[in-house]
């Protein structure tokens, strides 16, 4: 056995490092020579397993890797089912003889009209069974791409919430508290609930108002979910035809007995009296948004 010929062994058996098996993904299928070699030593590896003719370690390591695919076993009881036909055949030569020639031997034994169909069938499978091992390779070649690019997303994502964390220090997401949220004696809070749907659109019922004392210095929002179906959300809180007055990215909610919620905290002095929208926007596991709601309240200052 070869370099080469142990190597493509070792690929086939899943036994490679993955940078090793994606640096010869990419020679074999770029060399024709190498991916002639990689045929033939899959079609040795599964004639063998299918005359049970695999020391056992080979066998157990081809057992727990090779047919942990639904085609690949397919291949292997197509290759038990004929080579015991070929098997059943006499040999009248003394040399060995391969699982292919004994095949055409027992081809051209058949008549003319079926010895055409068989040899049209043979070359069928042996296409079938070539199209099938490129499929695999390509799809488990776009699948750690694909897991690559999860990761840099999840770090982009990453950066930008500590990011965000940095440049908005007055606006913190809370965890909503087991019990009603009640006002501190020392610093007055203001509050208000907050009910939005799974749907798009703006909340149906009617404007809700947020009083403000002339004494409190914070303003407690409660967003309270129906539907709490995506990984991650975004709020952002804006005074109609104002300003905006926070926006925060990947949050996610609370979940309790009472359903998911967020609670914000915003100071006082960033709102006067006027009209405001808090938009929910969900984010998809693939990065997409999704804007589900607006809620728009009132706040009064007195």
């Amino acid at each position: 056995m070869d370099e080469l010929e142990l190597t493509v062994t070792r690929y086939l058996l899943g036994e490679l490092p993955e940078q090793e098996q994606a640096a010869f993904e990419k020679s074999y299928f770029n060399d024709p020579i190498v991916f002639d070699r990689v045929v033939q030593v899959e079609s040795r590896l599964v004639d063998a397993y299918a005359r049970d003719q695999l020391l056992s370690e080979m066998r157990e390591r081809f057992e727990q890797s090779y047919l942990k695919h639904p085609s690949r076993r397919e291949r292997v009881e197509f290759a038990k089912a004929l080579t015991s036909r070929i098997d059943k055949q006499p040999v009248k030569s003394a040399s060995p003889v391969s699982l292919w020639q004994r095949l055409l031997g027992i081809v051209g034994s058949e008549r003319p009209r079926l010895r055409l169909s068989m040899a049209l069938a043979s070359v069928v499978i042996v296409l079938a069974a070539a199209w099938i091992f490129v499929t695999i390779r390509r799809q488990q070649r776009e699948q750690r791409e694909a897991a690559q690019i999860q990761s840099q997303r999840e770090n982009q994502e990453q950066r930008e919430r500590e990011q965000t964390a940095q440049q908005q220090p007055t606006v913190v997401p809370q965890q909503i508290p087991q019990q009603s949220p009640s006002p501190n004696t020392t610093r007055p809070v203001a509050f208000l609930a907050l009910t939005v749907g799974g749907v798009r659109g703006s909340d149906n019922g009617g404007t809700q108002t947020l009083v403000i004392p002339h004494d409190t210095t914070q303003a407690q929002i409660v967003l309270k979910l129906k539907d709490n179906t995506y990984p991650r959300y975004r709020v952002s809180l804006q005074k109609i035809g104002g300003a905006e007055i926070f926006s925060q990215s990947n949050l996610r909610p609370r979940s309790t007995k009472a359903g998911a919620s967020f609670v914000f905290t915003v100071p006082a002095s960033q709102l006067s009296s006027g009209d405001y929208a808090l938009t929910l926007t969900g984010i998809t596991a693939e990065g997409e948004t999704d804007t589900l709601n607006k809620s728009v309240f009132r706040v009064e200052k007195r």
